[in-house]
């Protein structure tokens, strides 16, 4: 029996169908008289033979599945006969080939994505060891010393932090600044009073804000190493701290930035320690 007769089969029964239906359904004529409708019993004894039609073709349809798997069958047999007589090779060896195959494929895959891993891994290390050799100042312009329970919770993150040093100065002694970065701290430092702003203006308001940053912002800069970051941490509203944006216009200011919240400022300083980082092997 030839494979493509098999698959011709069902074709070959819906071909018979289609005919037997077409003979079955009479030819209508312009010049035939109206028929009456057949009765009952005809209407039964065909709808009978198109059952016993239907069934017999589902049969046979049926049969002829059997055979075209059991055709498969034989197929996939001769084969493994001709492989084992042309390639020396049986059907396990060749199971075991093709396992073997699909372990060193699946290895390779698996080793490729590891690896990704990996570097991924050693990037994140590379840059932790960054902030490693980077180190902090932080500074809140009080004129009394600060105690450990007066740190604002924003030093107390980044001292969390694996920075080489990081250290809150006191701003109430003359300020030495040693460090990589130095962070101004001008959220958690009042510049303007809620007493002062009582009876002002919006506008008067925003001016003392202006006058106090670009006085405590100037206080640094003035002790500020060329090769140190600044960072102003500040919340100006709805208005631009004129100060910060004068900044590179300072001889000893190269590299700044600004902040206005805790993650910003936590992303900034991080940011700023691969700046630090860099310009070192510069």
């Amino acid at each position: 029996m030839h494979l493509s007769y098999l698959f011709n089969l069902p074709q070959t029964w819906l071909l018979q169908i289609y005919f037997f239906i077409a003979q079955a359904t009479p030819t209508p004529t312009s010049t035939s008289t109206p028929q009456p409708p057949p009765t009952t019993a005809i209407d039964i004894k065909y709808l009978q033979e198109q059952i016993q039609f239907l069934q017999d073709s589902h049969s046979r349809l049926n049969n002829s599945f059997t055979a075209f798997l059991t055709a498969i069958g034989l197929l996939v047999t001769i084969v493994g006969v001709v492989s084992t007589i042309f390639f020396k090779q049986s059907i396990k060896e060749a199971q075991q080939m093709i396992k073997t195959e699909v372990e060193t494929r699946l290895q390779s895959s698996v080793s490729t994505i590891v690896g990704k891993q990996v570097d991924n891994l050693k990037q994140i290390l590379d840059r932790e060891e960054i902030l490693g050799n980077i180190s902090i100042d932080y500074i809140l312009p009080e004129d009394e010393v600060l105690t450990v329970d007066d740190y604002p919770a924003e030093y107390l993150l980044l001292a969390q932090r694996d920075f080489k040093d990081t250290r809150i100065l006191d701003a109430s002694k003359k300020i030495k600044i040693i460090s990589d970065i130095v962070v101004l701290d001008l959220v958690n430092y009042q510049l303007v009073s809620d007493a002062e702003k009582s009876g002002k203006q919006e506008n008067e308001i925003n001016a003392l804000i202006q006058e106090r940053a670009a006085y405590q912002i100037d206080k640094i800069v003035k002790v500020l190493p060329k090769q140190t970051i600044i960072i102003v941490y500040i919340r100006p509203g709805k208005q631009r701290i004129k100060a910060i944006d004068e900044l590179p216009n300072k001889p000893n200011v190269k590299y700044y930035a600004s902040a206005n919240t805790p993650i910003n400022l936590m992303g900034t300083v991080v940011d700023s320690a691969y700046v630090a980082d860099a310009r070192k092997k510069i």
